[in-house]
């Protein structure tokens, strides 16, 4: 089972190297299986660490995720820090910028990979090479090296699942966003008229559904907006609120298994 780091504690890569790596990783204070399978109340002990790499705008890291055991069931929990997407290498900042690139602009995906992979077009406030990375200690297993391989950038496939991805769970993320508006209390008659959002590239998709389906997510954009009150990184702050506030919360990139504390 996937449990995430919680938000707060560290919220995005930069912070995780401004404080050189020194997160402090909670164990799980009961089992997070249902009662019927576990229910222990007793907290999880600590079971060892696996790597995991890490793209981020071209750079490439690795690090270690913490494994939890339950005493009583044996059955594990890592708990990933939350801006990584579980089973993927690219972070979770970057496929919300490259999801969001593509909804909301003409462009290819072969645009948004180029720019995805340059160090060089990475805000001043995201850069991790202003910090110490350089300075961390391999014993704490984290292992840090900055490459322009061909590993480290995103190939204009890999753009195209992470779009198809929540094009194919479209109509669930919009049914949990009309129910957190209406929770929010916001004003739906703000929201533009979902026939009158076209995706700028959806005269490209080569089916009619796709092309439905990218003006659906385009919609959402809107919704995402007026939510969490976001002009930019509305992608990256949608799957916040999703982890952190939803009724329902799980991680809005991936189809896996995702339970929040």
């Amino acid at each position: 089972m996937i449990v995430p780091v919680e938000v707060e504690i560290c919220e995005s890569v930069m912070q995780f190297f401004e404080l050189g790596g020194k997160v402090e990783v909670a164990r799980p204070s009961r089992c997070m299986r249902p009662k019927e399978e576990c229910g222990s109340l007793e907290p999880l002990r600590k079971n060892g660490t696996y790597p995991r790499q890490v793209i981020y705008w071209g750079m490439l890291f690795a690090l270690a995720i913490l494994r939890f055991r339950c005493g009583k069931c044996g059955k594990t929990v890592s708990r990933p820090f939350s801006w990584l997407v579980p089973y993927k290498r690219f972070s979770a900042e970057m496929i919300a910028a490259g999801v969001e690139a593509y909804l909301e602009e003409e462009t290819s995906y072969r645009k948004v990979s180029n720019v995805l992979s340059e160090p060089d077009f990475v805000d001043d406030k995201e850069d991790i090479r202003q910090t110490k990375y350089s300075e961390l200690s391999v014993k704490k297993a984290i292992e840090v090296a900055v490459t322009k391989d061909g590993g480290s950038r995103p190939s204009h496939c890999t753009v195209f699942r992470w779009v198809d991805d929540l094009c194919k769970r479209v109509e669930s993320i919009i049914q949990q966003l009309q129910k957190e508006l209406v929770r929010r209390q916001k004003d739906l008659r703000d929201l533009p008229l979902e026939t009158d959002v076209e995706n700028p590239n959806s005269l490209k998709a080569q089916t009619d559904i796709k092309a439905q389906r990218l003006d659906r997510l385009s919609f959402t954009g809107f919704a995402a907006k007026l939510l969490v009150s976001e002009n930019e990184k509305r992608w990256w702050k949608l799957r916040t609120y999703f982890l952190t506030k939803a009724e329902y919360c799980k991680d809005l990139l991936t189809e896996a298994r995702v339970r929040c504390q």
